[in-house]
């Protein structure tokens, strides 16, 4: 199940800018012949301008190196059989990390994970790890600058889990129910990953939109764990449509919170 299959244009990269320099002054030329000249100029500043926009590698996400904590809200839970971890990160100088509510989770500092196509060069990241359900503020500090995110544990049961492992890794003849693993294995998978690291920053909504519908909210409710980029609207891979009964439901978004993050 694609979580973050969408394709991440400009995710933290800068935008591409053009300058035009004015060149010396030339006599003016008039009628057809003038006319003809501009047209020819305005086609090769329009070729120009096409090639750089096909011809352009797709920007890799470069962090932003300011005071901010990414994502606003991370989302995790909690169940007794399983272990939920989930990463925020920011690009301030020497953060120091606190939660403020340590019964919800305890957080430490982390080396830095490998996110494919994601710059992770002078961002500093911390590792929450959940101990009970509930709502927490996670607080940085950084000189005399203070960032507060917030930490959403959700609670699951057992029950939750099995169904969600069930779900995920069970093989079917249906092509609709076609298990997550085949696609997403951590060893040799083709999917993108979808552990915590990657959609720790997305509300159940979001994700259970990916897995049924291939599709975003149209007005973002998630975030990178790495940068203020927020997908939305549909996949580009629109086949990304798969079923889930009502108890899969909640049990594919609490198994997906408690697999091991993907790029540690």
């Amino acid at each position: 199940m694609d979580v973050t299959g969408k394709g991440r244009r400009g995710e933290g990269a800068s935008r591409a800018t053009t300058s035009f320099v004015r060149g010396p002054s030339r006599p003016r030329r008039s009628g057809a012949r003038s006319a003809g000249l501009a047209g020819l100029a305005g086609l090769v500043g329009l070729v120009g301008l096409v090639c750089v926009a096909a011809c352009t590698p797709a920007p890799i996400e470069q962090p932003p190196l300011d005071v901010a904590v990414f994502p606003k809200v991370a989302y995790s839970g909690y169940a007794p059989s399983g272990t939920f971890k989930v990463m925020i990160s920011t690009g301030a100088d020497a953060p120091r990390w606190a939660v403020d509510d340590p019964s919800v989770a305890s957080i430490e500092p982390a080396p830095a994970p490998s996110i494919p196509n994601t710059d992770v060069t002078g961002l500093s990241f911390a590792l929450l790890t959940t101990k009970r359900a509930g709502e927490t503020g996670v607080r940085m500090t950084s000189g005399d600058k203070v960032v507060v995110t917030r930490l959403v544990v959700t609670a699951y049961t057992d029950a939750d889990l099995a169904a969600g492992k069930a779900r995920y890794t069970t093989p079917s003849t249906d092509g609709a129910r076609t298990p997550c693993i085949q696609c997403h294995a951590r060893d040799g998978g083709v999917g993108v990953d979808h552990s915590p690291l990657k959609m720790g920053g997305f509300d159940a909504p979001a994700i259970l939109g990916v897995i049924e519908r291939a599709t975003y909210p149209d007005s973002p409710s998630g975030q990178s764990i790495t940068s203020s980029f927020a997908p939305r609207g549909p996949l580009s891979f629109a086949q990304h449509r798969w079923n889930l009964g009502d108890a899969e439901r909640a049990g594919v978004v609490a198994y997906l919170r408690s697999l091991p993050l993907g790029g540690l």
